[in-house]
């Protein structure tokens, strides 16, 4: 996991390169092909921003884009995946919920022809593709904000309470190994390190007990920023708003900039949902189309934005569904 997030290089140049390079003769002809997407749910500004995007796409080349809603359930998410792999379509496009979920299923598919890309959260067992952030490029820049903010010469307490969505899901393993490295090294204590399982209620309830515990907390690193917005909920009605920093990750839609206006969230490291949408878009049709990395994944990282609160507050770095 860690050595191929290393691979990753900046945006689609990378894929335009691995197609000037490739060796297999490539099929413009994509009209009527069959792509399945299996997202962890629909109904967030994540997955149905990356599906309206994907659908634009599937529009303009005459290819169809079926999603199957597993709903935050894994069973139903590993039933929904075997039956695509049997419906044997053209591409497969996964959001994996943990590193490992998933992985025999992606393997079994490439085994059997159908591509893969995999869609921000990256399974163990590597495939055609895959679109996403550099977790680690974030877990690290957070935690050096925090550093700065809470660590050794900050006059504060140097705590901090780390809430994932799923301690194994990809984004929080490479994240939390890249902070903790930081936070070792900047006088930083991690006080809780406790999974929401994605719910905003039981980041608000982790939260609570928390700063309960440790009423000189200094910050708290939510993994999303949709279950973080409970976590940074429970900061304001325990009246701390302005001694805790609430950090986030997420897609940065306008819900996004309501909670930065709103004072629930302080900083969000955004990885651009709408953009991931278009580019695994692009990534589809070069697949469809017959492009391969034959040395590897063909990887689109996502860009960043860092969206604050206060004299920086931009509001145009958030997107409208």
């Amino acid at each position: 996991m860690k050595t191929s997030m290393r691979k990753i290089a900046t945006g689609l140049a990378t894929v335009a390169a691995l197609m000037a390079g490739q060796t297999a003769t490539a099929d413009n002809n994509i009209e009527g092909k069959r792509v399945i997407f299996v997202p962890i749910t629909m109904g967030i500004s994540l997955t149905e921003g990356w599906a309206r995007r994907m659908r634009e796409h599937a529009q303009v080349h005459g290819y169809t884009i079926d999603v199957r809603d597993a709903a935050f359930n894994t069973s139903i998410m590993s039933e929904l995946l075997a039956k695509a792999i049997a419906d044997k379509p053209d591409m497969l496009v996964v959001h994996n919920p943990t590193v490992q979920l998933l992985a025999r299923q992606i393997r079994q598919a490439e085994q059997q022809g159908i591509p893969v890309l995999q869609i921000n959260l990256q399974s163990n067992q590597s495939s055609t593709a895959f679109v996403g952030a550099n977790w680690e490029r974030i877990g690290r820049e957070i935690a050096e904000d925090i550093v700065k903010e809470c660590g050794e010469g900050s006059g504060k307490s140097g705590k901090v309470a780390v809430i994932p969505g799923q301690l194994t899901a990809a984004d929080s393993v490479i994240m939390n190994e890249a902070a903790f490295a930081v936070f070792e090294a900047g006088g930083i204590e991690v006080v809780s390190n406790q999974a929401s399982d994605w719910e905003p209620e039981k980041a608000r309830q982790i939260t609570s007990t928390v700063l309960q515990q440790n009423p000189d907390l200094c910050a708290i690193f939510g993994h999303w920023d949709v279950h973080t917005m409970g976590a940074g909920n429970a900061v304001n009605d325990a009246g701390k708003a302005d001694d805790v920093l609430v950090y986030a990750t997420g897609g940065g839609d306008a819900v996004t900039c309501k909670a930065i206006e709103d004072g629930i969230l302080d900083r969000v490291w955004s990885y651009d949902a709408d953009g991931q949408g278009r580019d695994a878009g692009t990534l589809i049709d070069l697949v469809l189309q017959g492009a391969r990395n034959e040395s590897g994944m063909m990887i689109a990282e996502s860009p960043l934005k860092v969206i604050k609160g206060g004299a920086d507050y931009d509001a145009g770095l958030c997107w409208k569904m």
